[in-house]
């Protein structure tokens, strides 16, 4: 009922919230993805496939551990990997991977944090990498080592050690999955703020937990080793390291992200993607689903003027160690119900001219919608084939089914659907052909 009112008072107000998200939400370089959404178990992955699909979202973006696959030397366990990676596979999504900077414990130097740690020999490192792409050979997208690497906080290594296991896994993918593209890890977009400020390029900024860094703490504090340190750990990096692809993260501030971006990549020659962004900061910036909304169009619109290609939502359903980002997320982890930000997401997915447009494709149609005791359900089938219907709950169960159609039609009781969204798929033996979103009153 919640979400029937919000959509109630969004449409008799005209969508005033969501700025011009009803008129301009077509993209003209960027391809949207989705980074992390669950996939731990089965159940997970049925969940995320079922909005993944709605969305219409084909590229997206998970971790690996190597602690969990190989926990003493020489005794592999790739069963989760295998049910993870031959998911996203065999559903045709393309996935970027990304390769923890942790290793087993017998595998680890002193030299380590919670986040990672310095591997004592870059031979067992390869080991594992080769029998991971070996396996996997052309199943993976994209892959990459580490991540937010600019500070020790991510990785507790030096430049060169990070530069030699990066290494270690351009050298692996040359030889084992050649069409696979190498990523490099992620930049902190608290790196990329530091590194326009310190150039002049912003006068200011917030970070995540909403310290404000103003000009006089920029002029006094750039030119110390604290900072000097991290810029020439990024040069170094940035000259040894081998990659196809270099990877940014972008947060919050969207005001000032060509700032960053500009002053970044004008010293680039590798194309961008950008695996991860998101808001707001619930340190420093209101929150309500309106305000969410408005900030994703924002973002996307931004990513798409910069001529990004690929860039990632941090995340589908809400959830993280930061808190400062814990309502980044598409669908509430509570109640695993859609928030506004979903439908603007959407709308970019789907080039339409309102964010909710609830009929997913030109081939589905419901006549009413939302659902009160029942509903006429109608897609193309001039091919007269048997089709069949499936109903998903909006956590991604089938909670009905229903077999041997034959018409261009369903009339669909409400029977035991209780209140709350479903989405329908049509399919006949090969494939979906048609896909919507239905309200049950």
């Amino acid at each position: 009922m919640r979400k029937k009112l919000i959509l109630t008072i969004v449409t008799f107000l005209g969508f005033s919230w969501f700025g011009n998200a009803q008129n301009d939400t077509c993209l003209t370089n960027l391809n949207l993805g989705i980074s992390f959404p669950p996939v731990a178990d089965a159940a997970q992955r049925t969940f995320a496939k079922t909005h993944l699909d709605v969305l219409g979202v084909s590229k997206i973006r998970f971790a690996e551990d190597w602690s969990l696959r190989e926990p003493t030397q020489g005794n592999f366990n790739w069963t989760s990997l295998d049910e993870r990676i031959n998911w996203a596979f065999n559903n045709n999504y393309e996935l970027l991977l990304t390769i923890q900077s942790k290793a087993p414990a017998w595998a680890c130097s002193p030299t380590q944090n919670v986040q990672s740690c310095v591997f004592n020999d870059n031979n067992d490192f390869q080991i594992y990498i080769d029998s991971l792409l070996q396996r996997y050979s052309g199943k993976i997208s994209r892959i990459q080592f580490g991540n937010e690497w600019q500070s020790d906080f991510w990785y507790a290594g030096n430049a060169q050690e990070f530069i030699d296991a990066n290494n270690v896994l351009f050298s692996s993918v040359q030889n084992y999955s050649p069409s696979t593209q190498v990523v490099l890890g992620g930049f902190t977009t608290i790196s990329l703020r530091f590194l326009a400020g310190c150039n002049g390029v912003v006068s200011s900024f917030y970070d995540d937990d909403g310290t404000l860094f103003d000009a006089n703490y920029l002029s006094t504090n750039c030119p110390l080793p604290l900072i000097q340190d991290v810029k020439n750990r990024i040069d170094s990096v940035l000259t040894f390291a081998q990659y196809d692809i270099l990877d940014i993260h972008l947060y919050d501030d969207v005001e000032q992200w060509d700032e960053y971006y500009l002053n970044f990549s004008d010293t680039m020659s590798k194309p961008v993607i950008v695996s991860e962004f998101g808001g707001p900061n619930m340190h420093f910036e209101p929150y309500s689903e309106a305000y969410q909304s408005d900030r994703l169009f924002e973002y996307i619109k931004k990513l798409d003027s910069l001529q990004i290609s690929d860039a990632y939502f941090f995340k589908l359903v809400e959830g993280t160690a930061n808190p400062a980002h814990t309502t980044s997320g598409l669908i509430d982890d509570n109640t695993l119900v859609e928030k506004s930000a979903y439908y603007v997401f959407k709308s970019f997915m789907d080039c339409t001219s309102s964010v909710f447009e609830y009929n997913y494709g030109k081939e589905i149609r419901f006549y009413p919608n939302p659902l009160i005791n029942h509903s006429t359900i109608e897609f193309e089938n001039s091919s007269k084939t048997i089709k069949e219907l499936m109903i998903y709950s909006s956590n991604g169960k089938i909670v009905r089914t229903i077999g041997g159609i034959t018409n261009n039609y369903v009339i669909l009781d409400k029977k035991d659907l209780t209140s709350g969204f479903y989405f329908i798929k049509i399919r006949d033996k090969n494939r979906v052909i048609a896909r919507g979103r239905m309200i049950v009153n």
